[in-house]
């Protein structure tokens, strides 16, 4: 590198990029760059851009413009060339300060000897840098030099084939291939770079022309966005005839193009537009993908292990997960990966936690009386905040990952709640109806049952019963001769006759009564089964109606009624009501 750099700067000495030549001959001239910006795109469903969004490459390609240069008389197109003279070569001198990466590459090559047909034109595609952040880029600052000579001893096509072999170790073109080089990784890109075969210097005869410019910026960040520059140096073809200038002409050959590429991921395997789509892998299948070092592809996980030497991350953790965690994103961050990779690995990292599964909780199971409001409080109280920000989560969800927000455990807390107090007046009433049926003692059941029920037109302790159940002798335990369709209203100590003369050997749980899956806030139903000997054998259950928080309305049902026994099996746990299956036999 230092030779090469040497070179460079000792050569800058003069401005002409014109060969010369005493016979009819075919020469090269490069104009001074013209520079095209254009704003930095958002991508596609966002509507601002950050610094971690992207990452950047910058590329030289060139772009030919006109016709074909054998085109016009020439008659020995298969003659051997011959090194001549005459040579030009436009190089770039690429370096990121904070980075401490530096490099050559090569643009094209001239060269020629007179005659109008005796030359050779190499052009090549270069990628002049490797996949880095926007925040990265920014700092990357590029000069060209276009470079002539007309002596025979400077042989400038040496000086370009060991620029080319030392810059194949930057060919990065894809993903899986490619690597975001930052921190920890740049010195062993310098130092391998060093390390190539330096290039031939020049015997001491040579003469050399070199004209030298800096390019602008590629890549510009600000608050609001950025912006991306491409530069174009317009290449000539100068056919001459002698040493008469007036039988000079010139004509536009092409265009070097020195452009930013923009890549949303380099780690995942999807390729759109927009952002990446996560939802489809492993964290075993990304640790595997292959990424592109000086010494060669290394898988992921390797580059990971040998940039945490100094605090080991443990990409297979069942303790201590947080912390793990919080060092992986760090490697992550110094080797360069933006958001979208970082947190595509650190998301099936985590998903080996079950700490980390109970976070991103669905709604549909939130909602489930399975899990209690407590228990959905223990799972957002363990948040990853020693690792994860807000809008890792962000980034997470936008890639189709399944994870809560802060925003969606709002919003899961808020729909719990509502469905708490939907179902809390039930729940309650029916801890309370239970607790006064389990008493054995008639006078002290109806002294319970009192204060609970209340019927519209007969008032307190009065409550409208209704039998669906059969005939089991209703109408005997009231002394009525016979009992309407709509229900007849008795008083709480008729109810606790009732039910001491069924002789009921087990209540289940109250729960709600639920219609279309949704738990109705006013109707609530239990479970009763009864002893051998009793007017109802087996049992039935018994279905209650709130209205302004008292009992107004009790009926004897079958267990099948609104799809009872279903609902149970569907929904074993309803409102902090578990009945279990033992249960549900005894009445059948």
């Amino acid at each position: 590198m230092s030779i090469r750099s040497t070179l460079l700067i000792s050569m800058a000495l003069l401005g002409s990029g014109i060969l010369s030549g005493c016979a009819t001959s075919r020469q090269i001239a490069v104009d001074y760059p013209k520079t095209e910006t254009s704003e930095l795109p958002p991508l596609k469903g966002q509507t601002t851009v950050t610094a971690d969004d992207y990452y950047v490459q910058i590329v030289s390609e060139f772009e030919f413009k006109g016709d074909n240069a054998l085109k016009g008389g020439c008659s020995d197109v298969g003659a051997a060339y011959e090194t001549g003279d005459m040579s030009a070569a436009l190089l770039f001198n690429i370096h990121n300060e904070p980075l401490k990466f530096k490099r050559e590459a090569s643009g094209f090559l001239y060269q020629a000897t007179t005659g109008k047909c005796n030359f050779k034109l190499e052009t090549k595609k270069a990628y002049l840098t490797p996949w880095l952040r926007l925040d990265s880029a920014k700092d990357t600052l590029i000069e060209y030099s276009f470079l002539t000579s007309n002596s025979h001893e400077s042989n400038l096509s040496e000086v370009v084939s060991d620029i080319n072999a030392a810059s194949n170790l930057m060919a990065l073109t894809g993903v899986g291939t490619g690597i975001a080089v930052m921190g920890k990784l740049a010195g062993s890109w310098v130092e391998a770079t060093a390390a190539q075969p330096a290039v031939n210097k020049p015997k001491p005869a040579a003469k050399y022309s070199s004209e030298t410019h800096n390019l602008s910026a590629s890549v510009v960040l600000n608050n609001g966005g950025g912006s991306l520059s491409q530069s174009r140096l317009a290449v000539y073809e100068v056919v001459e005839a002698g040493m008469k200038v007036w039988a000079s002409e010139t004509k536009l050959l092409g265009e070097m193009r020195v452009y930013p590429e923009l890549k949303s991921s380099l780690l995942l395997k999807a390729s759109v537009e927009g952002v990446p789509d996560a939802h489809d892998l492993s964290l075993e299948e990304l640790l595997r993908l292959p990424m592109q070092t000086p010494a060669g592809e290394i898988p992921l996980k390797q580059m990971i292990e040998q940039a945490s030497q100094a605090e080991k991350t443990n990409l297979n953790p069942y303790d201590d997960m947080q912390n793990q965690c919080r060092r992986l994103k760090l490697v992550m961050k110094d080797l360069g990966f933006n958001k979208f990779d970082r947190n595509a690995v650190l998301f099936y990292f985590l998903s080996k936690s079950t700490d980390w599964n109970n976070f991103n909780i669905t709604s549909e199971k939130a909602m489930a009386d399975a899990i209690r409001p407590r228990v959905l409080e223990q799972y957002r109280s363990k948040d990853f905040s020693a690792c994860l920000a807000s809008e890792d989560y962000s980034v997470m969800k936008s890639m189709q990952l399944s994870v809560n927000t802060p925003q969606d455990w709002d919003n899961l807390t808020n729909n719990r709640q509502k469905k708490e107090e939907v179902i809390s007046s039930v729940q309650s009433a029916g801890r309370q109806l239970l607790s006064a049926l389990n008493h054995l003692d008639k006078d002290e059941m109806a002294r319970q049952l009192y204060p609970l029920l209340l019927n519209e037109k007969s008032g307190n302790g009065s409550v409208l019963l209704q039998n669906h159940l059969g005939n089991f002798g209703l109408e005997n335990m009231l002394q009525m001769p016979t009992i309407a369709d709509e229900g007849v209203v008795i008083t709480a100590a008729q109810l606790a006759n009732v039910m001491i003369g069924l002789d009921v050997q087990a209540y289940s749980c109250a729960r709600p009564a639920q219609n279309q899956a949704q738990p109705l806030p006013n109707i609530g139903i239990l479970l009763f089964a009864t002893q051998p000997g009793s007017p109802r054998e087996k049992g039935g259950a018994l279905e209650f109606e709130l209205t302004q928080g008292k009992i107004s309305r009790l009926a004897f049902q079958n267990p099948t009624f609104r799809d009872f026994e279903q609902n149970i099996t569907d929904y074993p746990d309803l409102g902090g009501c578990r009945i279990e299956a033992d249960f549900l036999n005894k009445l059948h």
